[in-house]
Formats: structure tokens, C-alpha cells, sequence
């Protein structure tokens, strides 16, 4: 399995699940995090450069090695999370990822991880 797999796994087993318990580990790790990663209303709401940002923290502090950059940069893990099926991974834990806010530059659309209704 390559690092940017491994990243995606952990995003969405280990951070998006998680976010979705409101683990209270997770809340905290949230909450110390220096970046546009925050819950708002219950939900985790994000960027994708600080989503990526705190995956790569979150996966080290989870007691995994360290990504290489070189592996798994930023662009190549937003392109792995539009090309990828997120949602319909995400769809097994009543959930998915929705647009909070679109801006022209990608780096500052907000997202939103949210139960679905």
C-alpha cells in the first residue's frame, strides 16, 4: 500500500469516523490543531490544505511513520480526494463530504463532513 493510501485510509477510518463520534481524543486534537480544521454545529468542517495538514499529524501521533512529502504531497492528495469515492465510503457510515462554502481558489472552499439526513 502506498503512503497516499495509507493516508486515505486513515482519513476516512481513523479521522472521518472518528469526527463522526465526536471522539473526544479527536475533538481535542481538533482544537489544539493551528489550521482551518474545526467542528462547527457537531460537524468537522475544513480545508483541504489544513485537512491535509492535520491527516499527516494525526496518522504520526497515531504511532505510524511519517509520510514522505515526496509520496504524498498536498496536490497529489487533493487530486486522490476528487478522483477517489469518498463519499460512497463514507455513505457506510451515514455520512458524506458536502461544499460548506466554494471559492475560486480551492485552498479556501470550506468542506463539510456531514451525516446524511
Amino acid at each position: 500500500m502506498t503512503a497516499l493510501q495509507q493516508l486515505r485510509q486513515h482519513l476516512i477510518r481513523a479521522i472521518f469516523a472518528r469526527a463522526l463520534e465526536r471522539d473526544a481524543e479527536l475533538v481535542g486534537a481538533v482544537g489544539r490543531f493551528e489550521g482551518d480544521v474545526r467542528f462547527v454545529d457537531g460537524e468537522l468542517v475544513f480545508t483541504l490544505p489544513h485537512l491535509y495538514r492535520f491527516a499527516l499529524q494525526d496518522f504520526e501521533a497515531s504511532g505510524h511513520a511519517g509520510v514522505d512529502a515526496s509520496q504524498c504531497d498536498y496536490v497529489a492528495f487533493r487530486r486522490m480526494l476528487y478522483q477517489s469515492a469518498v463519499n460512497t465510503e463514507l455513505r457506510g457510515f451515514g455520512a458524506r463530504v458536502v461544499v460548506e462554502r466554494a471559492d475560486d481558489d480551492h485552498a479556501l472552499s470550506l468542506y463539510r463532513l456531514t451525516r446524511l439526513a
